[in-house]
């Protein structure tokens, strides 16, 4: 039986038991790991050198000597490589212990390691992380700070007038937009790694759990972020009286009060015409509509054009999340106050193109690991590696999507990120191949190697 789990959130968060804690955590437990080596397929044996000893991650007794060591308080080594030492730390949270990479050295694991992670510079995770993203060594929480309102005091604006309705929010990195907190949560919660055994093994009950686990281990304000966040469960008819109780105990923060703000993710089923502008109804969530102001849904149409024409320009195969904040009507209706969305693939990785979808595609039907890339902050004309094929040997290999347009500074920004090192980099188009899959495995360091300072 499987004693240890990825992140938290990991690809498929029901499986990587209990929903704890910290973006680089890697959760010991005992619970359903028959069930997960089922769902995602044996990768490859993790291992590491812990009190003296080398063990595999579902080494009978493992979860007993990572609690040993963190009582004495020993250095795990996780043993991907053989020619660097990666020391981890373990931290106590939430009745669990976590096995996690130090920030700043996911990218020196292998690329087959389940701590590894691409490199921030890749994505648009730089230029937030340290920023927006603050990480806090000592106790695994993650502070994230918003450039939206998680409360409407009498200073608030009307709620339409906190919607965003720009392409992208010009900011510095200081603070996330609501895209930059739905990019990145989906990240945390590991909803962009793909391997081939996760074929048909996503829905949304795996969804929900996997972003609920990494909101939990985020805090916002000081407060646990996850409980400002609210995600519909999956709906069953014959438990709609169950689900609607649990639902007004997730809700009781805006029921309370006025003034509070809570996050909602979900995935739109329908936008409908209303009676005073239109509505957006979640799937799950049939009887409890969005409500947007004819103004704020003229807007909401303008800003996010693109979005809708992918999610409806393909029979509807793909499915569209949809993130905002929202408070309390006098009806007791939910009002949006600003929104975001994002087209994701059948398998739920998140595109926000044609191409980018076609290199998904690509990918998954050649059988390959990768981890998509995401924007965050980043405008649209900011290159960012759309994935990261993790399948590529020692190397990861970066996959960006080549620009048609004549555009000298995308150009330029591009092939200065091409030229950084730690990755191997390639364009795709259209029709092309993709690198060939190398085996990842790599012989296991010497013991004599494994002395820490």
């Amino acid at each position: 039986m499987r004693r240890f789990a990825d992140r938290i959130g990991g690809p498929l968060a029901l499986f990587r038991l209990t929903c704890s804690t910290h973006e680089y955590g890697y959760v010991v437990a005992v619970k359903l790991g028959r069930l997960l080596k089922s769902v995602q397929g044996d990768v490859g044996m993790q291992r590491y050198y812990i009190l003296e000893r080398e063990m595999d991650a579902e080494d009978e007794g493992f979860a007993s000597v990572v609690s040993q060591a963190y009582a004495l308080r020993e250095k795990p080594v996780c043993l991907c490589r053989r020619d660097e030492v990666l020391p981890l730390y373990i931290s106590f949270r939430h009745n669990q212990h976590v096995l996690s990479r130090w920030p700043g050295t996911g990218a020196k694991h292998a690329p087959g390691c389940e701590h590894y992670e691409a490199p921030d510079f890749l994505t648009g995770l730089g230029q937030v992380r340290g920023s927006a993203i603050v990480e806090d060594q000592d106790t695994g929480d993650t502070d994230l700070k918003f450039a939206f309102p998680l409360s409407r005091g009498p200073a608030r604006a009307a709620p339409a007038a906190l919607t965003n309705d720009k392409p992208s929010v010009k900011s510095n990195g200081q603070r996330l937009s609501m895209r930059g907190m739905l990019h990145y949560l989906w990240d945390r919660a590991q909803l962009t790694h793909w391997h081939p055994k996760m074929k048909d093994k996503r829905n949304w009950y795996i969804v929900r759990r996997a972003l609920q686990a990494a909101a939990l281990s985020c805090r916002a304000k000081g407060e646990n972020f996850g409980q400002m966040l609210f995600i519909p469960e999956t709906f069953r008819l014959e438990k709609k009286d169950e689900i609607a109780a649990r639902r007004e105990s997730e809700l009781m923060p805006v029921h309370a009060s006025r003034d509070a703000i809570m996050v909602v993710i979900g995935e739109v089923k329908s936008i409908e015409e209303a009676r005073f502008g239109e509505k957006i109804v979640l799937r799950h969530l049939p009887d409890w509509p969005f409500v947007l102001d004819k103004d704020m849904a003229r807007r909401f149409h303008r800003r996010f054009a693109v979005e809708q024409q992918l999610w409806n320009s393909d029979g509807g195969k793909c499915h569209l999340v949809m993130a905002g904040t929202f408070s309390l009507s006098d009806s007791g209706l939910p009002e949006l106050i600003e929104v975001t969305i994002m087209p994701v693939t059948e398998q739920w990785l998140p595109f926000e193109t044609l191409d980018e979808r076609r290199l998904i595609d690509k990918a998954i039907a050649d059988e390959r690991r990768f981890v998509k890339g995401l924007r965050v902050n980043l405008a649209r004309d900011v290159p960012i590696a759309s994935l990261s094929l993790t399948d590529t040997g020692p190397s990861a290999t970066a996959v960006f999507l080549a620009h048609n347009r004549v555009d000298p500074a995308y150009d330029e920004a591009l092939h200065a990120l091409m030229n950084t090192p730690g990755v191997e980099h390639i364009v795709w188009r259209t029709g092309a191949q993709l690198p060939s899959a190398r085996s990842t495995r790599t012989a296991r360091p010497a013991r004599s190697n494994l002395t820490l300072q």
